[in-house]
């Protein structure tokens, strides 16, 4: 983002770009992009709040009132605005979501992390103080500038989204499995279905091969995983066929029509009605805010 900017500047030191709060744009109108970025207000919890004058963001349709300690998440293709900053509070990360492909110990947790966007101060302390440290230490690093701070950044990031992980792991449900261990083991069988479905979400798919990837049957399977994910087998492949979708809608040599097919939608009427579900406007409309 440029300084006191009404559009943002992507760039990156390494793979990090670390956004202080004077290069935070005050406002910002509705777009979305390709990688992943952070709103933070790095400041204690505890400390007074000015109702009147919070922070507001919005992400999905979603408006989000920032307050001291909170972090927003801000997924790729999530179409968001920054609606408030007038008093600069803010500060942001962005980084690009190739850092989660590299590692295929990340790669499985994504869609884990997709669940999250705001974590409040006040109402999840202990997560929140844990990822803000990690946050203060990337904007120091940041401003000493040293030989190394792009590789001593991307360090800091992977150890925040390591704290993250865990946290999750230690958070989804355990199925009568009291066993942490077990609990564990299910978390990876789920995460490996989920790999397998958004691998190969532009084919057929069928409930009982995402079964057969997990080793459960497809009656456990369809139970477990909408316990882990939310989203019951069908949505979740849409999902992942609307995600595929919007990478293609950032091409714009590719048509509307031949983006469908190729994230698996066996018409264009679906598509645009699938799409509009989940992302609340048209696949035209929604290319239109695409921040290149």
């Amino acid at each position: 983002m440029q300084r006191k900017s009404s559009h943002e500047n992507i760039y990156y030191n390494g793979a990090v770009n670390v956004i202080s709060a004077d290069d935070f744009p005050k406002t910002f109108p509705l777009h979305w992009h390709n990688h992943v970025e952070i709103a933070v207000w790095p400041e204690d919890p505890d400390a007074d709040k000015d109702i009147d004058h919070l922070p507001v963001l919005q992400v999905n349709q979603t408006a989000y009132r920032m307050g001291p300690g909170d972090i927003l998440f801000i997924w790729p293709g999530e179409v968001h605005e920054i609606v408030e900053n007038m008093s600069g509070r803010l500060v942001g990360l962005q980084f690009p979501v190739a850092l989660f492909d590299e590692l295929p110990d990340f790669k499985p947790f994504f869609h884990f992390f997709r669940n999250f966007h705001r974590i409040s101060g006040s109402e999840e302390p202990d997560l929140a103080l844990q990822i803000m440290a990690h946050i203060r230490r990337m904007l120091s690093v940041q401003e000493k500038r040293g030989t190394f701070s792009g590789v001593e950044m991307v360090i800091c990031l992977y150890e925040m989204l390591m704290d993250f992980g865990t946290y999750i792991m230690n958070t989804v449900p355990e199925e009568g499995n009291s066993s942490s261990v077990g609990a564990g083991r299910v978390f990876e069988k789920i995460s490996a279905a989920c790999s397998y479905i958004i691998d190969n979400c532009e084919h057929e798919l069928t409930l009982e091969s995402a079964a057969a990837q997990a080793g459960f049957s497809t009656c456990y399977f369809s139970r477990i995983f909408k316990q882990f994910t939310n989203y019951n087998f069908v949505e979740y492949l849409a999902l992942q066929r609307i995600k595929k979708a919007r990478l293609l809608l950032s091409d714009p040599d590719k048509s509307i029509t031949e983006i469908s097919y190729q994230a698996g939608f066996k018409s264009i009427s679906t598509f645009n009605r699938v799409f509009r579900q989940y992302r609340g406007c048209s696949p035209s409309e929604y290319r239109k805010y695409y921040l290149r």
